[in-house]
Protein backbone atom coordinates (compact mmCIF):
# COMPACT_ATOMS: atom_id res chain seq x y z
CA UNK A 1 0.00 0.00 0.00
CA UNK A 2 1.41 3.31 -0.93
CA UNK A 3 1.30 6.44 1.47
CA UNK A 4 -0.95 9.45 0.89
CA UNK A 5 0.24 11.92 -1.62
CA UNK A 6 1.43 15.40 -0.65
CA UNK A 7 -1.71 16.89 -2.21
CA UNK A 8 -4.00 14.77 -0.03
CA UNK A 9 -2.06 15.66 3.10
CA UNK A 10 -2.34 19.38 2.24
CA UNK A 11 -6.13 19.05 1.77
CA UNK A 12 -6.48 17.35 5.14
CA UNK A 13 -4.38 20.02 6.83
CA UNK A 14 -6.46 22.83 5.27
CA UNK A 15 -9.67 21.12 6.39
CA UNK A 16 -8.54 20.99 10.00
CA UNK A 17 -7.38 24.63 9.87
CA UNK A 18 -10.79 25.77 8.57
CA UNK A 19 -12.54 23.67 11.22
CA UNK A 20 -10.35 25.11 13.98
CA UNK A 21 -10.95 28.65 12.73
CA UNK A 22 -14.71 28.07 12.72
CA UNK A 23 -14.63 26.72 16.26
CA UNK A 24 -12.48 29.63 17.51
CA UNK A 25 -14.74 32.16 15.77
CA UNK A 26 -17.86 30.60 17.28
CA UNK A 27 -16.39 30.58 20.78
CA UNK A 28 -15.13 34.16 20.42
CA UNK A 29 -18.52 35.37 19.19
CA UNK A 30 -20.24 33.63 22.11
CA UNK A 31 -17.82 35.18 24.63
CA UNK A 32 -18.19 38.66 23.16
CA UNK A 33 -21.99 38.40 23.10
CA UNK A 34 -22.11 37.13 26.66
CA UNK A 35 -19.68 39.82 27.87
CA UNK A 36 -21.66 42.59 26.18
CA UNK A 37 -24.84 41.30 27.79
CA UNK A 38 -23.06 41.23 31.16
CA UNK A 39 -21.77 44.77 30.68
CA UNK A 40 -25.25 45.92 29.75
CA UNK A 41 -26.60 44.23 32.87
CA UNK A 42 -23.93 45.84 35.04
CA UNK A 43 -24.57 49.28 33.57
CA UNK A 44 -28.33 48.88 33.95
CA UNK A 45 -27.99 47.76 37.54
CA UNK A 46 -25.54 50.59 38.29
CA UNK A 47 -27.91 53.21 36.86
CA UNK A 48 -30.76 51.67 38.80
CA UNK A 49 -28.69 51.77 41.97
CA UNK A 50 -27.76 55.39 41.42
CA UNK A 51 -31.42 56.30 40.91
CA UNK A 52 -32.38 54.45 44.07
CA UNK A 53 -29.57 56.14 45.99
CA UNK A 54 -30.65 59.56 44.72
CA UNK A 55 -34.23 58.82 45.70
CA UNK A 56 -33.16 57.68 49.15
CA UNK A 57 -30.94 60.75 49.52
CA UNK A 58 -33.88 63.03 48.63
CA UNK A 59 -36.06 61.33 51.25
CA UNK A 60 -33.30 61.70 53.80
CA UNK A 61 -32.93 65.42 53.05
CA UNK A 62 -36.66 66.02 53.41
CA UNK A 63 -36.85 64.05 56.64
CA UNK A 64 -33.80 65.87 58.01
CA UNK A 65 -35.92 69.02 58.40
CA UNK A 66 -37.91 67.20 61.08
CA UNK A 67 -36.77 68.56 64.45
CA UNK A 68 -37.34 67.60 68.06
CA UNK A 69 -40.88 68.82 68.85
CA UNK A 70 -39.70 70.05 72.25
CA UNK A 71 -37.88 72.93 70.52
CA UNK A 72 -41.04 73.95 68.68
CA UNK A 73 -43.11 73.68 71.84
CA UNK A 74 -40.59 75.89 73.64
CA UNK A 75 -40.91 78.50 70.89
CA UNK A 76 -44.70 78.45 70.73
CA UNK A 77 -44.82 76.66 67.38
CA UNK A 78 -46.29 73.35 68.60
CA UNK A 79 -48.86 72.64 71.29
CA UNK A 80 -46.90 69.89 73.00
CA UNK A 81 -44.80 66.84 72.31
CA UNK A 82 -46.88 64.49 74.41
CA UNK A 83 -49.86 62.26 73.81
CA UNK A 84 -51.77 64.87 71.83
CA UNK A 85 -49.36 64.49 68.90
CA UNK A 86 -50.30 62.03 66.18
CA UNK A 87 -47.34 59.94 65.11
CA UNK A 88 -47.26 58.34 61.70
CA UNK A 89 -44.81 56.16 59.85
CA UNK A 90 -43.36 56.95 56.47
CA UNK A 91 -40.41 55.14 54.96
CA UNK A 92 -39.45 53.69 58.31
CA UNK A 93 -39.17 57.11 59.96
CA UNK A 94 -41.56 58.68 62.45
CA UNK A 95 -43.36 61.72 61.11
CA UNK A 96 -44.96 63.90 63.77
CA UNK A 97 -48.03 65.93 62.95
CA UNK A 98 -47.88 68.87 65.33
CA UNK A 99 -50.77 71.17 66.05
CA UNK A 100 -50.04 74.89 65.94
CA UNK A 101 -51.07 76.59 69.21
CA UNK A 102 -52.99 79.85 69.39
CA UNK A 103 -50.53 82.60 68.54
CA UNK A 104 -49.83 85.72 70.56
CA UNK A 105 -50.86 88.63 68.38
CA UNK A 106 -51.08 92.38 68.73
CA UNK A 107 -52.30 95.33 66.74
CA UNK A 108 -50.17 97.70 68.76
CA UNK A 109 -46.59 98.95 68.68
CA UNK A 110 -43.93 96.33 67.95
CA UNK A 111 -40.97 95.68 70.22
CA UNK A 112 -37.52 96.59 68.87
CA UNK A 113 -35.07 93.70 69.31
CA UNK A 114 -31.41 93.07 68.59
CA UNK A 115 -28.60 90.73 69.62
CA UNK A 116 -25.30 91.68 71.24
CA UNK A 117 -22.47 89.35 70.24
CA UNK A 118 -19.04 89.28 71.94
CA UNK A 119 -16.98 92.38 71.12
CA UNK A 120 -20.01 94.03 69.48
CA UNK A 121 -21.19 96.17 72.37
CA UNK A 122 -20.18 99.42 70.62
CA UNK A 123 -22.40 98.65 67.62
CA UNK A 124 -25.34 97.77 69.88
CA UNK A 125 -24.80 100.96 71.89
CA UNK A 126 -25.20 103.02 68.70
CA UNK A 127 -28.49 101.28 67.95
CA UNK A 128 -29.76 101.83 71.50
CA UNK A 129 -28.81 105.50 71.28
CA UNK A 130 -30.85 105.92 68.09
CA UNK A 131 -33.88 104.22 69.66
CA UNK A 132 -33.59 106.37 72.79
CA UNK A 133 -33.36 109.52 70.65
CA UNK A 134 -35.97 108.80 67.97
CA UNK A 135 -38.28 106.08 69.31
CA UNK A 136 -38.40 106.59 73.04
CA UNK A 137 -41.93 105.22 73.35
CA UNK A 138 -40.86 101.80 72.08
CA UNK A 139 -39.80 98.85 74.23
CA UNK A 140 -36.39 97.42 73.34
CA UNK A 141 -34.94 93.95 73.91
CA UNK A 142 -31.23 93.15 73.70
CA UNK A 143 -30.33 89.46 73.51
CA UNK A 144 -26.97 88.79 75.16
CA UNK A 145 -25.10 86.25 72.98
CA UNK A 146 -22.16 85.88 75.34
CA UNK A 147 -20.85 89.31 76.24
CA UNK A 148 -17.89 89.62 78.56
CA UNK A 149 -18.56 90.57 82.17
CA UNK A 150 -17.36 94.13 81.57
CA UNK A 151 -19.60 94.52 78.51
CA UNK A 152 -22.54 93.11 80.45
CA UNK A 153 -22.03 95.81 83.07
CA UNK A 154 -21.93 98.49 80.37
CA UNK A 155 -24.99 97.05 78.68
CA UNK A 156 -26.88 97.14 81.98
CA UNK A 157 -26.09 100.83 82.33
CA UNK A 158 -27.39 101.63 78.84
CA UNK A 159 -30.31 99.20 78.73
CA UNK A 160 -32.57 99.28 81.79
CA UNK A 161 -36.10 99.93 82.96
CA UNK A 162 -35.60 103.70 82.95
CA UNK A 163 -36.54 103.70 79.25
CA UNK A 164 -38.22 100.32 78.72
CA UNK A 165 -35.06 98.47 77.68
CA UNK A 166 -34.57 94.84 78.73
CA UNK A 167 -31.53 92.55 78.49
CA UNK A 168 -32.34 88.90 77.73
CA UNK A 169 -29.66 86.23 78.12
CA UNK A 170 -29.98 83.95 75.10
CA UNK A 171 -29.90 80.34 76.35
CA UNK A 172 -27.76 78.45 73.85
CA UNK A 173 -28.02 75.28 75.93
CA UNK A 174 -31.72 75.02 75.01
CA UNK A 175 -30.87 74.54 71.33
CA UNK A 176 -28.68 72.32 69.11
CA UNK A 177 -24.94 72.90 69.44
CA UNK A 178 -24.46 74.50 65.99
CA UNK A 179 -26.52 77.52 67.11
CA UNK A 180 -23.37 78.63 68.97
CA UNK A 181 -21.67 79.21 65.61
CA UNK A 182 -22.66 82.84 65.33
CA UNK A 183 -21.67 83.32 61.69
CA UNK A 184 -24.48 80.93 60.74
CA UNK A 185 -26.89 83.31 62.50
CA UNK A 186 -29.18 80.44 63.45
CA UNK A 187 -29.86 82.43 66.60
CA UNK A 188 -31.59 85.19 64.63
CA UNK A 189 -34.84 83.39 63.68
CA UNK A 190 -34.87 81.87 67.17
CA UNK A 191 -34.60 85.29 68.85
CA UNK A 192 -37.26 86.67 66.52
CA UNK A 193 -39.62 83.80 67.32
CA UNK A 194 -38.98 84.13 71.06
CA UNK A 195 -39.91 87.81 70.79
CA UNK A 196 -43.03 87.13 68.72
CA UNK A 197 -44.06 84.51 71.25
CA UNK A 198 -43.83 87.10 74.03
CA UNK A 199 -45.05 90.28 72.37
CA UNK A 200 -46.74 89.43 69.06
CA UNK A 201 -44.75 91.90 66.92
CA UNK A 202 -41.09 92.82 66.50
CA UNK A 203 -38.77 95.14 64.62
CA UNK A 204 -35.54 93.16 64.40
CA UNK A 205 -32.35 95.19 63.83
CA UNK A 206 -28.82 93.77 63.73
CA UNK A 207 -25.88 95.35 65.47
CA UNK A 208 -24.12 97.75 63.11
CA UNK A 209 -27.40 99.33 62.01
CA UNK A 210 -29.26 102.21 63.64
CA UNK A 211 -32.44 104.22 63.10
CA UNK A 212 -32.27 107.48 61.16
CA UNK A 213 -36.01 108.22 61.10
CA UNK A 214 -38.91 107.92 63.56
CA UNK A 215 -41.43 107.57 60.72
CA UNK A 216 -42.32 103.90 61.05
CA UNK A 217 -46.07 104.18 60.55
CA UNK A 218 -46.13 103.04 56.91
CA UNK A 219 -43.86 100.02 57.34
CA UNK A 220 -45.83 98.97 60.42
CA UNK A 221 -49.13 99.28 58.54
CA UNK A 222 -47.76 97.15 55.71
CA UNK A 223 -46.37 94.57 58.14
CA UNK A 224 -49.78 94.23 59.79
CA UNK A 225 -51.25 93.40 56.38
CA UNK A 226 -48.62 90.99 55.03
CA UNK A 227 -47.04 89.78 58.26
CA UNK A 228 -43.51 90.81 57.31
CA UNK A 229 -41.58 93.71 55.79
CA UNK A 230 -37.96 93.53 54.65
CA UNK A 231 -35.46 95.56 52.65
CA UNK A 232 -34.33 94.13 49.28
CA UNK A 233 -30.88 93.76 47.77
CA UNK A 234 -30.15 93.90 44.04
CA UNK A 235 -29.28 90.24 43.68
CA UNK A 236 -31.65 87.28 43.37
CA UNK A 237 -31.99 84.62 46.03
CA UNK A 238 -30.31 82.02 43.79
CA UNK A 239 -27.07 84.04 43.73
CA UNK A 240 -26.50 83.74 47.48
CA UNK A 241 -28.05 80.36 48.28
CA UNK A 242 -26.25 77.02 48.18
CA UNK A 243 -28.02 74.75 45.65
CA UNK A 244 -28.58 72.00 48.25
CA UNK A 245 -30.55 74.39 50.47
CA UNK A 246 -33.49 74.39 48.05
CA UNK A 247 -34.00 70.64 48.54
CA UNK A 248 -34.97 71.14 52.18
CA UNK A 249 -37.99 73.16 51.05
CA UNK A 250 -38.98 70.91 48.13
CA UNK A 251 -38.38 73.62 45.56
CA UNK A 252 -36.10 74.35 42.60
CA UNK A 253 -33.23 76.83 42.38
CA UNK A 254 -34.43 77.99 38.95
CA UNK A 255 -37.62 79.37 40.48
CA UNK A 256 -35.50 81.92 42.38
CA UNK A 257 -33.46 83.29 39.47
CA UNK A 258 -35.46 86.53 39.43
CA UNK A 259 -36.68 86.84 43.02
CA UNK A 260 -34.87 89.71 44.74
CA UNK A 261 -33.65 88.68 48.17
CA UNK A 262 -34.33 90.74 51.28
CA UNK A 263 -31.88 91.22 54.12
CA UNK A 264 -32.57 89.36 57.35
CA UNK A 265 -30.58 91.97 59.29
CA UNK A 266 -33.61 94.26 59.65
CA UNK A 267 -37.19 93.05 59.51
CA UNK A 268 -40.63 94.02 60.77
CA UNK A 269 -42.94 91.12 61.68
CA UNK A 270 -46.50 90.91 63.01
CA UNK A 271 -47.49 87.50 64.28
CA UNK A 272 -50.54 85.53 63.15
CA UNK A 273 -51.47 81.89 62.68
CA UNK A 274 -50.69 82.28 58.98
CA UNK A 275 -47.26 83.82 59.59
CA UNK A 276 -46.37 81.24 62.23
CA UNK A 277 -47.38 78.33 60.01
CA UNK A 278 -45.99 79.49 56.67
CA UNK A 279 -42.94 81.55 57.63
CA UNK A 280 -41.70 81.19 61.19
CA UNK A 281 -42.17 77.42 61.51
CA UNK A 282 -40.09 76.45 58.45
CA UNK A 283 -37.53 79.20 59.15
CA UNK A 284 -37.07 78.09 62.75
CA UNK A 285 -36.90 74.43 61.75
CA UNK A 286 -34.17 75.20 59.22
CA UNK A 287 -32.26 77.20 61.84
CA UNK A 288 -32.39 74.17 64.14
CA UNK A 289 -31.00 71.78 61.47
CA UNK A 290 -27.35 72.49 60.70
CA UNK A 291 -27.40 70.87 57.24
CA UNK A 292 -30.33 73.09 56.27
CA UNK A 293 -29.00 76.43 57.43
CA UNK A 294 -25.46 75.49 56.36
CA UNK A 295 -25.39 72.77 53.67
CA UNK A 296 -22.08 70.88 53.25
CA UNK A 297 -19.65 73.10 51.34
CA UNK A 298 -21.48 76.34 52.13
CA UNK A 299 -19.34 79.38 52.95
CA UNK A 300 -19.72 83.15 53.12
CA UNK A 301 -16.34 84.15 51.65
CA UNK A 302 -14.67 83.87 48.25
CA UNK A 303 -17.71 85.11 46.34
CA UNK A 304 -17.60 85.22 42.54
CA UNK A 305 -19.27 88.57 41.91
CA UNK A 306 -18.33 88.52 38.22
CA UNK A 307 -20.22 85.38 37.20
CA UNK A 308 -22.66 85.57 34.30
CA UNK A 309 -25.60 85.40 34.22
CA UNK A 310 -26.07 87.16 37.55
CA UNK A 311 -28.57 84.65 38.89
CA UNK A 312 -25.88 81.95 39.04
CA UNK A 313 -24.64 80.92 42.48
CA UNK A 314 -21.75 83.14 43.60
CA UNK A 315 -20.26 80.47 45.83
CA UNK A 316 -21.36 82.42 48.91
CA UNK A 317 -24.24 81.24 51.08
CA UNK A 318 -26.14 83.54 53.43
CA UNK A 319 -27.37 80.97 55.92
CA UNK A 320 -30.55 82.15 57.71
CA UNK A 321 -31.15 84.84 55.08
CA UNK A 322 -31.03 82.27 52.28
CA UNK A 323 -33.59 80.09 54.07
CA UNK A 324 -35.83 83.10 54.74
CA UNK A 325 -35.97 84.08 51.08
CA UNK A 326 -36.67 80.55 49.87
CA UNK A 327 -39.63 80.46 52.26
CA UNK A 328 -40.86 83.91 51.19
CA UNK A 329 -40.85 82.86 47.54
CA UNK A 330 -43.15 79.95 48.29
CA UNK A 331 -45.28 81.89 50.79
CA UNK A 332 -46.00 84.82 48.46
CA UNK A 333 -45.90 82.89 45.18
CA UNK A 334 -42.85 84.96 44.12
CA UNK A 335 -44.74 88.24 44.37
CA UNK A 336 -42.31 90.58 46.17
CA UNK A 337 -44.58 93.60 46.49
CA UNK A 338 -46.47 92.61 49.65
CA UNK A 339 -43.35 92.18 51.81
CA UNK A 340 -40.71 94.51 50.32
CA UNK A 341 -40.07 97.93 51.92
CA UNK A 342 -37.89 100.68 50.48
CA UNK A 343 -38.33 103.35 53.16
CA UNK A 344 -35.02 104.87 54.26
CA UNK A 345 -35.17 104.12 57.98
CA UNK A 346 -31.71 102.78 58.83
CA UNK A 347 -28.10 103.88 58.75
CA UNK A 348 -25.04 101.62 58.69
CA UNK A 349 -21.92 102.08 60.82
CA UNK A 350 -19.84 100.30 58.18
CA UNK A 351 -21.00 102.63 55.43
CA UNK A 352 -20.42 105.62 57.72
CA UNK A 353 -16.84 104.53 58.32
CA UNK A 354 -16.14 103.95 54.64
CA UNK A 355 -17.68 107.30 53.78
CA UNK A 356 -15.41 108.99 56.31
CA UNK A 357 -12.45 107.31 54.61
CA UNK A 358 -13.75 108.45 51.21
CA UNK A 359 -14.49 104.86 50.22
CA UNK A 360 -17.61 103.05 49.11
CA UNK A 361 -19.02 99.69 50.10
CA UNK A 362 -18.21 97.13 47.39
CA UNK A 363 -21.27 95.84 45.58
CA UNK A 364 -22.70 92.69 47.17
CA UNK A 365 -20.37 93.08 50.16
CA UNK A 366 -21.25 90.76 53.00
CA UNK A 367 -21.70 92.29 56.40
CA UNK A 368 -18.76 91.12 58.54
CA UNK A 369 -19.68 88.03 60.54
CA UNK A 370 -18.92 87.67 64.20
CA UNK A 371 -16.64 85.02 65.67
CA UNK A 372 -16.87 81.46 64.41
CA UNK A 373 -17.99 79.99 67.73
CA UNK A 374 -19.21 81.39 70.98
CA UNK A 375 -17.13 80.19 73.90
CA UNK A 376 -19.22 79.46 76.96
Amino acid sequence: MTGRSAVERMKTKNFYMVLALAVVSTISLWILTSTFTSIQTIVTKTHSGIKRASSNMQITVEQALTVDPSYLHLLGLAKSHGADNKAGKRGGHASLILEMPTQRTTNGTPVIATAAAPDKFGEVASLMKSVHSLLLGYTMLVYDLGLSTSDQVLLGKHCNSSWNCEVVLFSFEKYPSHVKYLNLRSYRPLCIQETLNRFGAVIWVDEGLYFISPNLSQVITNAKQSGIQGWPIKNPTSAFTHPKAFEFFDTDQKAYYFQHAIESSHLVLYNSHYLATNLMLPWVKCALVEMCVSPPGAQDTGCNYFRKPLFRYTGCHRYDMSALNIILGKMFNFEEGPYVCRDQLFGSLLEDRLRAENKTLPQNQFRPSVGRQLKI
